[in-house]
């Protein structure tokens, strides 16, 4: 398939649209296929002065340089403002190519939330049961990274944000959406727009394909070709069913027993009872499947717990970006008397995440700008605000982990989840995470 992709790319002109890591993985690729090719890197920041046989273009603007290239390898949540078909006809990206020529070995999952649990779980489960598999995409892998890896029996997981399938033209054979919550509007604009790139997940599927999705959140099955595996966890209308602890699906009841999992909360039940329909697929045994299930780490920045401080538990939530992930978080961890929220502003309803704080038992709720300005707003002017509720705003992580030390109960919990992106402020949750734990070790 490598050889596949090299003769695609053989002779035409290549732009490299954005120098994050997947625009790295590309250029590396490149390079390594195509040492004389002279390619053309697009970056706000300017580059390293180690790269060979690149034209360097820079500035506020690209489009005025799209017309130069064949190809253009768009960097996932780069803003293309254009209807130009001609330009957007030369779209591509490592995704797009990668499904082109393996979509059959593919299993795409997306969603606004549980995504790289899922995926990270399922890929777990598989290797677990002795199958080829390997972990790929959103969750921090570019896939041309690993495509000397990839063999004709190796089955793909490939964790999909909507920003690598807004330009797609293909599906993969198995796709999975598990939920669409608004999210990345200040990119799309609008709600329906997101839903449309991550509906990409099934729009180019065929027959024989397999689309697993809750219909909580696809209204529209016209255009799904594929055969329908549906899900839900709040009612008993679907083909797999998680109610608590138990998962029903083809006339079998598997019970998890949370506390044999590493993996808390019950929104990560749901995942389970996702990643147990796809191995079911994949002809993994229920022994096999509940083994692996007992030994798989909760990824970084997931509730992860950090430390007990003075009798205080703090748990680094990172990776919440959106309302609904704080909520679950708050639901699934106990004993919690402070929350810490607040980061770039994208956009998104926080009414939500007020009305449950006020009618939580949550004492203390920690805002940082910019959406921690917003959230203030709606508590003052919310008719449910309770008079114990201790809210504070600070300018920073380092100074909300100092309030929460002072303010936090013995024998209670610190929840950072910020609700909101860390972009503006960090360059990744990754990176906030990380910030946040070194300020609560720091005694």
């Amino acid at each position: 398939m490598i050889n596949q992709i090299c003769t695609l790319l053989q002779d035409k002109k290549i732009l490299i649209l954005g120098y994050g890591r997947e625009g790295k993985s590309t250029y590396q690729f490149i390079r390594k296929h195509f040492p004389d090719k002279v390619v053309g890197i697009y970056d706000k920041n300017a580059l390293p002065d180690t790269l060979q046989k690149v034209v360097s273009h820079g500035g506020n603007s690209f489009l005025e340089i799209l017309s130069e290239y064949d190809i253009i390898f768009k960097t996932p949540g780069i803003v293309l403002d254009t209807s130009d078909n001609s330009l957007l006809k030369k779209i591509t990206s490592q995704t797009d190519i990668f499904l082109d020529y393996y979509r059959k070995q593919t299993i795409g999952i997306t969603g606004t939330k549980g995504k790289s649990t899922t995926a990270s779980l399922l890929n777990h489960i598989l290797k677990n049961a002795k199958k080829d598999a390997i972990l790929v995409g959103n969750i921090g892998i570019p896939v041309f990274d690993m495509l000397e890896k990839i063999g004709k029996d190796t089955i793909v997981v490939f964790e999909l944000s909507s920003h690598q399938l807004e330009y797609v033209t293909h599906s993969p054979h198995i796709g999975v959406l598990l939920n669409i919550y608004q999210e990345h509007l200040d990119h799309y604009g609008t709600f329906e727009k997101y839903v449309e790139a991550k509906e990409n997940i099934f729009l180019f599927q065929q027959q024989g394909d397999v689309l697993i999705y809750n219909r909580e959140f696809i209204k529209n099955t016209e255009n799904i070709k594929a055969e329908q595996i549906t899900i839900t966890n709040h009612s008993d209308d679907a083909d797999a069913v998680v109610k608590e602890n138990k998962i029903s699906y083809q006339g079998q009841v598997l019970e998890v027993n949370e506390e044999e999992l590493l993996l808390k909360g019950q929104h990560n039940i749901y995942n389970i009872g996702v990643a147990y329909v796809v191995a079911k697929l994949c002809n993994v045994t229920d022994i096999d499947f509940e083994m692996a299930i007992k030994t798989f780490r909760p990824l970084p920045h997931r509730m992860e717990y950090v430390a007990d401080i003075n009798g205080v538990k703090f748990y680094n939530d990172s990776i919440s970006t959106i309302c609904e992930t704080t909520i679950q978080a708050a639901l699934s961890i106990e004993n919690i008397d402070t929350v810490i929220l607040g980061g770039l502003d994208r956009g998104i309803e926080y009414e939500p995440l007020v009305e449950f704080l006020l009618d939580s038992d949550i004492r203390n709720i920690i805002l940082m700008p910019d959406t921690g300005i917003r959230i203030e707003k709606l508590f003052k002017s919310n008719d449910k605000k309770r008079k114990d509720q201790n809210i504070r705003m600070v300018s920073n992580v380092e100074e909300a982990v100092t309030v929460a030390k002072e303010v936090t109960a013995w024998g209670k919990t610190c929840l950072f989840s910020p609700a909101a992106a860390s972009y503006g402020f960090f360059k990744n949750f990754e990176e906030r995470g990380e910030v946040f734990k070194k300020f609560v070790l720091n005694n």
